[in-house]
């Protein structure tokens, strides 16, 4: 496969597509895992790689910890294994369906998995803290809240919301959507909560009144999305097109998203530079992208910098202000300086 300029720095190769890359706080670490149930940790520095436990159905998902400490695979086998910053195993949980979603706490060492209809809740070891069995449909992502007492989950009909830490521990409470979510992401100040839905909407909700809003007008369902560090911006891809709402003031009612449209083909990741300046894409075409960040609602966003492929871009993520890790179709895993 080919690059055009600028050219990758190294490349590891994992023998399919790249369904896992999530880089530790500090970047200097990151763990990619393919389909083809391979995982390995990766020095994002130099490309060398330690062979991790495969997952035989296929790697499904990955997260680090906040402070960097220890991080999770899921796969399509069941199971999610954890391992300290060393890649050493510290621990592992068989959750009998594919472990679709994980996020670590923000405020302790305890770990969300969404697998089927459970919700399940695990210490850095894999024992198991709190099991929500009875969710109404299969999980399709967590999210904490900042404060890491409450951690939600988003299936068909909605988010369900279960307080796990503090005086309301065992309380539920539950955000309605008639319709399928497959993705929620949480503001960093810990206002909103946002949800990618299969009827081509974003669905909204104020934390935590539940005050609701959607926004309409996408071709397809909604996938990824993600909040700037300032929680100002809401970056949204639909198909070749990302857009960005603002959030400042009293939210994006109202108002037209920032938008592009360089991609060919549906973006298939997306994620903020670490400065917030930039959003890089990474799409079907085989193109990443880094977009100026937008600086006002409805404007154009105009390409920074345009990596081409013969191979999608799967999964992305920054390592530095200037340096990307970009996961593809064919199993390989890239460090571009952009």
């Amino acid at each position: 496969m080919t690059d055009t300029l600028p050219a990758a720095q190294w490349r590891v190769d994992l023998e399919d597509y790249v369904s896992v890359l999530e880089v530790s706080p500090l970047c200097h670490q990151a763990v990619a895992g393919s389909l083809g149930g391979d995982v390995v940790l990766v020095d994002t520095a130099d490309g060398s790689a330690t062979a991790l436990e495969r997952h035989e159905m296929g790697a499904l998902s990955g997260a680090w910890s906040p402070d960097g400490g220890c991080m999770a695979v899921g796969g399509q086998d069941g199971h999610v294994r954890i391992y300290d910053h060393a890649g050493v195993p510290a621990g592992a949980v068989a959750v009998s369906a594919w472990a679709t979603a994980l996020a670590w706490s923000p405020e302790a060492p305890v770990l969300a998995i969404g697998a089927g209809r459970r919700l399940v809740i695990v210490d850095q070891e894999g024992g198991i803290l709190h099991d929500f069995d009875d969710q109404p449909s299969t999980v399709t992502a967590v999210a904490w809240s900042s404060d890491g007492t409450r951690v939600g989950a988003a299936a068909y009909g909605g988010v369900n919301w279960h307080d796990v830490v503090g005086p309301r521990r065992g309380r539920r409470r539950r955000f309605n959507w008639q319709g399928s979510l497959l993705a929620l992401v949480l503001s960093p100040d810990g206002k909103w909560a946002c949800a990618g839905a299969q009827d081509s909407t974003v669905q909204l909700w104020k934390l935590w009144s539940g005050s609701e809003l959607s926004m309409s007008g996408y071709p397809s369902k909604i996938e990824r999305l993600a909040f700037s560090d300032d929680s100002r911006w809401l970056a949204v891809a639909c198909m070749g097109e990302l857009t960005a709402w603002d959030f400042s003031g009293s939210g994006p009612a109202g108002t037209a998203p920032a938008a592009s449209s360089g991609h060919d083909e549906h973006i298939e990741d997306l994620a903020w530079g670490p400065s917030g300046a930039y959003i890089a894409t990474g799409g079907g075409d085989g193109r990443t992208i880094v977009w100026a960040a937008p600086t006002r609602a409805g404007q154009k966003l105009s390409p920074a910098a345009v990596v081409e492929s013969d191979a999608s871009t799967s999964r992305l993520r920054w390592v530095s202000a200037g340096h990307l890790l970009v996961g593809r179709a064919d199993g390989g895993v890239v460090r571009l300086p952009v």
